[in-house]
């Protein structure tokens, strides 16, 4: 990973593509991530009352403790690596997703970011495959990955995004899209 500028920001130009996914309901959320994800993916589940963080892998979401939710509590639901991101929503109560996949090539502009997030602390592993952090607001995430360093200086933990952008009849550029890309820290991508 190479390192970014000093204003957290960094523009490339890749291969994109982003499509709708048609025919997604309360029911078949997990029927239709299996069919995209074949590899381990990081989860990031809004819900109604909590939001969770955790990972896909083998057609299940893998959450702190075995948690679970149902599905009619998603708000949004972002499941994603390094090629792709499944974004799904609520609107309206009814589901829709967008699927966007990158690959090495030309065509689209991104600006990667890195959005720090909250946690200054290295409060303990859990379970042998989360950590938690915390900080002194009293802020806690719990993250799927251990062997993590961090302080409330440097060191700190974030989630790389791609932000799409596009460019309107008069070329002024604006951001089309945003898809979370990994969690990392200054340094190298998390588990």
């Amino acid at each position: 990973m190479k390192k970014m500028k000093e204003n957290g920001l960094e523009l490339i130009e890749l291969g994109s593509a982003s499509k709708a996914i048609d025919k997604i309901s309360e029911g078949n959320i997990q029927s239709v991530l299996s069919g995209i994800f074949e590899e381990k993916s990081f989860a990031v589940a809004y819900l109604d009352y909590k939001v969770l963080i955790g990972t896909w892998e083998n057609s299940t979401f893998l959450f702190y403790q075995g948690e679970t939710f149902e599905n009619k509590h998603i708000q949004k639901l972002r499941v994603f690596n390094r090629d792709k991101e499944v974004l799904i929503w609520r609107s309206n109560g009814r589901f829709k997703g967008r699927l966007r996949v990158d690959e090495n090539g030309s065509g689209t502009d991104v600006v990667i970011a890195r959005q720090v997030l909250f946690g200054t602390r290295l409060e303990k592993s859990c379970n042998g495959n989360f950590t938690e952090i915390t900080e002194d607001r009293g802020t806690k995430i719990i993250l799927p990955f251990t062997g993590i360093n961090i302080d409330d200086k440097q060191n700190r933990i974030c989630i790389e995004t791609y932000n799409y952008v596009g460019y309107n009849a008069v070329c002024q550029a604006t951001y089309t899209d945003c898809r979370f890309v990994s969690f990392c820290d200054a340094e190298k991508d998390l588990a």
